[in-house]
């Protein structure tokens, strides 16, 4: 993905398929073969509905960079960003219609800074960067999780994936 394209697997190999923004998509997220998102660049998420044969512009109400974004069906998703004023902190984003509105809500710690989600419902999910947290409310409160981080102090986490809710 760049600012005005889209590369499309196909079975002759990849097509280049034109994006209805300029702006730099470094996230997607396919449910099925047909439904999917990017996002990136100041707030941009855009949305297929065809495997990618075109693209819409979704209005996400913020204006910052997207680090993530994930949905679990065609209508519930999550996305991440960052406040870049003060409060600083993660800004995390929800839809409950496929994205045509998201709602924004702040983090409510203002010094970690989350860089990935990943819901298993529409309620019990985790996210990470500063530290790992999970929800079993769909996101309205994050409890802090309880781990071994000796071997991985200080860094952050910058993604990760669930293949049920005991490995992940």
């Amino acid at each position: 993905m760049s600012g005005d394209s889209i590369a499309q697997s196909q079975r002759e190999g990849w097509a280049k398929i034109p994006s209805p923004t300029n702006k730099t998509l470094r996230n997607l997220y396919f449910i099925d073969a047909q439904t999917g998102w990017a996002a990136g660049e100041d707030g941009t998420i855009i949305h297929t509905s065809n495997g990618g044969d075109s693209w819409i512009v979704q209005n996400s109400t913020v204006q910052t960079f997207i680090v993530d974004i994930f949905f679990i069906s065609e209508n519930l998703g999550w996305a991440l960003t960052f406040r870049n004023v003060f409060p600083f902190g993660t800004i995390t984003l929800k839809t409950t219609n496929g994205g045509d509105t998201w709602v924004a809500e702040d983090y409510p710690d203002e010094n970690a800074f989350m860089n990935t989600i990943f819901f298993f419902d529409s309620l019990n999910g985790w996210i990470g960067g500063t530290y790992i947290a999970g929800t079993t409310n769909g996101g309205v409160t994050w409890i802090k999780a309880d781990v071994d981080s000796s071997m991985i102090s200080g860094l952050p986490v910058y993604n990760f994936n669930f293949y049920n809710r005991q490995f992940g």
